[in-house]
C-alpha cells in the first residue's frame, strides 16, 4: 500500500510539473531535461532515471473567447460654445477735480435754504469771506460787516448754512447778542 501512495504522490507531482512546463515553457526544467529525469550539477547526462507509472492526466481544455472591441468613436463631440466676451465697464479716469458733492452742497443749495429759513433782515454771501470759518453770521463788525447784517458762507455744506440760518434767527438787536447757543448742526 505504501508504494501505491507514493506513486500517487509522484503522479501528482509529475502532473504539476507538466502543467508548469506547459504554462511557462521548458525553462521550468532548467537545462531542457525531460520530466522525470534528474541531472547532477555540472553534468549534461542524466545519472539516474526515475520511472514512475502515472495515470494519464488530461489537462483542462483552454477556451479562448474573443470579445469584439468596438472601434474608437470617430464622431467628435461638438465644441463647447465660446464664452461671450466679457464686457467691462471702462475704468473711471482719475480726475484732478474732487467728486461732486451731494445736491444739498453748494451755493445754490445754501442760498435757497437761507432764503427759506434765515432771518429776512440778513443778506447772504456765497461764496463769502467768513474770517477763516466755514460760515458766519456777522452783525455790524468793523472791517467785516460795518452797519450790516450778513450771513457769509465760505464752505457751502449743509451744516454751515443751516447753522447760520438758525443763528440769524437767534440774534437780538436790542440785546446785541445771540439769545440761544449757536451752531446746533455741528460742522462740515
Amino acid at each position: 500500500m505504501e508504494t501505491t501512495g507514493r506513486r500517487r504522490v509522484l503522479g501528482l507531482a509529475t502532473a504539476a510539473l507538466l502543467m508548469t512546463a506547459l504554462l511557462f515553457g521548458t525553462a521550468a526544467f532548467g537545462s531542457g531535461a525531460r520530466p522525470g529525469t534528474a541531472t547532477p550539477s555540472g553534468s549534461s547526462k542524466p545519472s539516474e532515471v526515475i520511472s514512475t507509472t502515472t495515470t494519464p492526466t488530461t489537462l483542462p481544455e483552454t477556451t479562448t473567447t474573443t470579445v469584439p472591441v468596438s472601434p474608437p468613436s470617430t464622431t467628435v463631440p461638438p465644441p463647447a460654445p465660446a464664452p461671450a466676451p466679457a464686457q467691462q465697464a471702462p475704468a473711471p479716469e482719475a480726475s484732478p477735480n474732487p467728486a461732486p458733492e451731494p445736491s444739498n452742497y453748494g451755493c445754490a443749495a445754501a442760498l435757497a435754504y437761507l432764503s427759506a429759513n434765515a432771518n429776512p433782515e440778513f443778506t447772504f454771501e456765497c461764496p463769502g469771506y467768513a474770517d477763516g470759518h466755514e460760515a458766519m453770521t456777522c452783525v455790524n463788525i468793523a472791517g467785516l460787516c460795518s452797519g450790516q447784517h450778513v450771513i457769509a458762507i465760505n464752505d457751502p455744506c449743509a451744516a454751515a448754512y443751516m447753522n447760520e440760518a438758525y443763528n440769524s434767527n437767534s440774534w437780538s438787536d436790542d440785546l446785541g447778542e445771540f439769545t440761544r447757543p449757536i451752531d446746533p448742526y455741528g460742522s462740515c
